[in-house]
């Protein structure tokens, strides 16, 4: 690498104490080091402040700091920038990750390598994989665990065919050009949210809203398949913690981004992309409905072949972007994918959960988390 670059990790942790030293000892192997590392314990109430400062005095070289928010309202956005804000002015890079991510041991070298191919992007998102399941999960959170790996296998597959824009930087690990920030930064000055605020508070996905935020004001967000991290996914559906609140609060959240944006040039795609997501969902129970009269009224189904192709094609190409891009993959997984129903049926789950999002988007716009 031609130049000596200054990068720093931030990571908000809320409640991690099953995780947070293994996510900390991650970054402080990297091949390429961070100049230190800065854990914001956030709002916590478990055992996560004693154990990174137990990780303190292993690192004496003060490439590790904690600093400690008891009294947060700003939650994972207010971590971000109360870290940020703490950080040194010489500072080139700025690496976010969640408390429940370990990555790989080359992750800010690749970073570093593409951003100083790319003068103009901003922020650089790593492959997202799923974290290996424990011996201890049961069927059903090996069948959730399974579908999940399916799904963020098949999206890295989507980041790198579409490596010229990422739709969004996640929070899970991405790595920032400081002076994309700090232009975020002076952008909410000039808007009278505060003297330093990048990550809007109170936003349900402060990372989407970044992300556009960067291309409205001409940095490039980018993926890369060199970087890789694995990170937690629920494994229950319902409850704190469950697949249901977390997609909520994701697909309600970027509603809210959309209709506060209306037809902004770099949110466009995203509106595009739900309305087929709700045409989708209505032609699957149009479909239901219509197999439904049909076998009420006695009429036989006719299969058509040529419609049979389109199928198979699906199928043949689903399982070639999952043996490309996917992880952790088992004969289970190339069964759910080759016979499309469990696919299918998690899909349809998804799409359910997008609409009724959308419904609690205007129905409850000063909802919490």
């Amino acid at each position: 690498m031609e130049k000596q670059y200054h990068a720093v990790a931030i990571v908000p942790a809320y409640n991690e104490q099953d995780i947070i030293r293994q996510t900390i000892e991650s970054l402080m192997v990297q091949t390429y080091q961070f100049d230190y590392v800065l854990v914001v314990a956030n709002n916590c109430t478990d055992s996560t402040v004693s154990i990174v400062e137990s990780l303190l005095e292993k690192y004496e070289n003060e490439k590790l700091c904690m600093v400690v928010m008891e009294k947060n309202p700003g939650l994972k956005a207010g971590a971000l920038n109360y870290g940020l804000s703490l950080v040194d002015s010489n500072i080139d890079f700025v690496f976010t990750m969640d408390g429940d991510t370990i990555v790989h041991e080359d992750i800010v070298r690749a970073g570093l390598e593409k951003f100083r191919r790319e003068p103009t992007t901003g922020g650089i998102c790593s492959a997202y994989r799923t974290m290996p399941l424990k011996e201890t999960a049961t069927r059903w959170q090996r069948f959730l665990w399974r579908a999940q790996n399916i799904e963020f296998s098949l999206a890295n597959a989507w980041r790198v065919e579409n490596f010229d824009s990422a739709r969004v930087l996640p929070g899970v690990a991405t790595m920032f050009r400081m002076a994309a920030l700090q232009c975020v930064k002076q952008y909410h000055q000039q808007q009278g949210l505060g003297d330093n605020i990048v990550w809007v508070p109170g936003c349900q996905v402060e990372d989407y809203l970044l992300t556009v935020q960067l291309k409205d004001l001409g940095w490039g967000t980018k993926s890369s398949h060199d970087m890789v991290s694995w990170s937690d996914v629920p494994l229950k559906l319902n409850g704190p913690g469950g697949l249901w609140r977390q997609r909520r609060r994701w697909y309600s959240g970027t509603i809210d981004v959309l209709r506060e944006r209306k037809l902004k040039k770099n949110s466009r795609y995203e509106l595009f992309t739900i309305s087929l997501l709700m045409v989708n969902l209505c032609m699957r129970w149009l479909l239901v409905a219509s197999y439904i009269a049909l076998v009420i009224i006695g009429r036989p189904i006719e299969l058509i072949p040529i419609f049979l192709l389109l199928p198979v094609v699906a199928i043949v190409m689903q399982l070639y972007r999952l043996k490309k891009f996917g992880d952790q993959l088992d004969r289970w997984q190339y069964l759910f994918t080759a016979t499309l129903v469990v696919n299918e049926l998690y899909a349809a789950y998804r799409e359910i959960l997008y609409a009724y999002s959308i419904w609690l988007s205007y129905r409850r716009p000063k909802r919490s988390w």
